[in-house]
């Protein structure tokens, strides 16, 4: 293993586990099982460049992975910190962050069906669903 790929690995695991740290009283088996599917599906230089960081394109994704539980409770609630860091990660202008939290607690049925409670595909879903209203389809 290049030394490359083990600084990024490294950088991976001490940001999983700051993660899992934070929501450490929330924190279960179905959020580990949702982080290690991620890191599982993904090769370390898909989302770590060379300095041990994750890639900005990334960033979102292992969030929400390593937050899923959280996440799911602030959609619900249409606010809180996991909800709001998500929207900073995806991009979502600060005067626009009000009408993305309301977005999300309003289409909660649709982000976390019980067939399909994965961070990928919350994530995918989400996107889908916030690009499908913006060209006004929906």
């Amino acid at each position: 293993m290049s030394m490359m790929t083990l600084r990024g690995l490294i950088g991976a695991l001490v940001l999983a586990s700051i993660g899992l740290g934070t929501s450490a009283c929330n924190t279960s088996k179905a959020t580990v099982d949702t982080f290690a599917k991620f890191t599982s599906s993904t090769s370390p230089g898909d989302w770590i460049n060379g300095d041990g960081m994750v890639v900005e394109s990334q960033k979102a994704r292992l969030f929400t992975a390593v937050t899923f539980e959280n996440l799911e409770q602030d959609i619900a609630r249409g606010q809180g910190e996991y909800l709001t860091s998500l929207a900073v990660l995806l991009k979502v202008p600060a005067g626009e962050q009000d009408d993305f939290r309301t977005f999300s607690r309003n289409h909660y049925p649709l982000l976390f069906t019980s067939d399909e409670r994965t961070a990928e595909g919350m994530l995918a879903m989400l996107k889908s669903t916030q690009e499908d209203q913006s060209s006004g389809r929906q």
